[in-house]
């Protein structure tokens, strides 16, 4: 077995990547570390005790009222009780606070002639995801507080309670967020953002593959290994690096163990779609090195292609939201069908056959990136020795 082509090429992929410190520091420590950082930075799962102030001007049974469910909220806190109106946006440049809610002299009395009310709740939305919280609390809170208040004057006015709330509530409405009920971003963003620096690492190790072997003048040794088959030469260290990526993918199973992220226990399913990601990195980068002799060239190529990846698979914003070249450009990063089929089975718990087209789609990538990857050194196979000597002669 140990003098198959492919093996040999394997085994020697293996000591001269796990040999040099550049690529000990990509497939080790860039994982442990940064994994572990973005694991840590979202350990608390959820948004919790978001300061808020309040501007009670009107200082009645309601405006307690609604203080007391604000506070009770686990969304938010108040930390200041605000005096007087004051300029909003000098505010928010000088205080932590996220929201302030303002109650209007008059409300109780407003409330109990009929009229409406106009309560302010003003959010500081730079931050998109206190502006989505804030914004949702402040609804709900307000929507029940002024059910209540309706309630209560059906009552007074000789409604049963049953008949009171009918009457308030004609319509129920009943929101039920499905797969991530908890609005969780450890569940959310790390699985994303781990996923995404795999790609990088499997693309930047596939990137360095063949031209690497031509800079360190090592093409000729590389060559005689593979019996002189690009086929071995392609496949050998394909293997080695897939093999790299599992144990990676390992390390990811492991952490979200240690995190108790919830995968609707379909290992198989997600083996089988990390493996075929993993492959389409691999073999694109491969690609790239057969046709890029520059190592620096093809590293700020793969750079170029992969830091948007995040961005254009619809992770942050939907891909269909997109400009139509930003939408038909996502299509072209593997990461964009990897992250589509990942969710499906990750979160929602359907079966392989639901990501099937994505599935496919990877598969497509993988096969490019193979043929492209032994069509370009079959063309350049006659060049080696020539490039080896120009090397030397520099």
């Amino acid at each position: 077995m140990i003098n198959s082509p492919i093996i040999r090429v394997a085994l020697r992929e293996w000591k001269r990547t796990t040999g040099k410190r550049s690529f000990r520091i990509l497939i080790f420590w860039i994982p442990l570390i940064v994994f572990t950082i973005l694991a840590g930075i979202y350990i608390s799962g959820s948004l919790r005790n978001i300061p808020v102030a309040v501007l009670d001007q009107d200082h009645s049974n309601i405006s307690r009222t609604l203080i007391r469910f604000v506070n009770a909220s686990p969304d938010m806190h108040i930390t200041t009780r605000l005096n007087s109106e004051t300029n909003l946006n000098d505010y928010f440049l000088h205080h932590k606070e996220k929201a302030v809610f303002i109650i209007p002299k008059g409300s109780e009395k407003d409330v109990i002639k009929g009229t409406p009310v106009n309560i302010k709740v003003v959010t500081n939305s730079t931050n998109i995801v206190y502006g989505n919280i804030l914004k949702r609390n402040a609804y709900k809170i307000i929507e029940t507080l002024s059910g209540g208040v309706l309630v209560q004057k059906y009552i007074a006015q000789g409604l049963t309670p049953k008949e009171a709330m009918q009457l308030t509530l004609p319509i129920h409405v009943n929101i039920k967020p499905l797969f991530n009920p908890e609005y969780n971003y450890l569940y959310y963003l790390v699985p994303g953002l781990i996923t995404v620096v795999l790609q990088m690492i499997m693309f930047f190790l596939g990137a360095g593959s063949i031209n690497k072997e031509i800079k360190d003048g090592t093409n000729d040794e590389l060559m005689k290994a593979a019996n002189n088959k690009v086929v071995s030469i392609v496949f050998g260290k394909l293997l080695t690096y897939t093999f790299i990526g599992m144990i990676i993918t390992l390390f990811i199973a492991i952490l979200y163990g240690l995190l108790d992220i919830p995968y609707r226990n379909k290992i198989t399913e997600l083996l089988l779609l990390f493996f075929v990601f993993i492959l389409a990195n691999i073999t694109i980068g491969m690609a790239l090195s057969a046709v890029v002799k520059d190592v620096k060239v093809a590293f700020d190529i793969a750079l170029f292609y992969n830091s948007p990846a995040f961005v254009y698979s619809g992770f942050t914003f939907p891909v269909f939201g997109m400009p139509f070249i930003d939408s038909v450009w996502a299509q072209f990063i593997p990461y964009t069908h990897f992250l589509h089929a990942f969710f499906k089975i990750y979160q929602m718990g359907n079966s392989f056959s639901s990501v099937q087209n994505e599935f496919y789609v990877l598969i497509v990538f993988v096969i490019t990136g193979v043929l492209t990857t032994v069509a370009a050194l079959k063309l350049n196979k006659e060049n080696f020795p020539k490039q080896k000597l120009q090397i030397l002669n520099r």
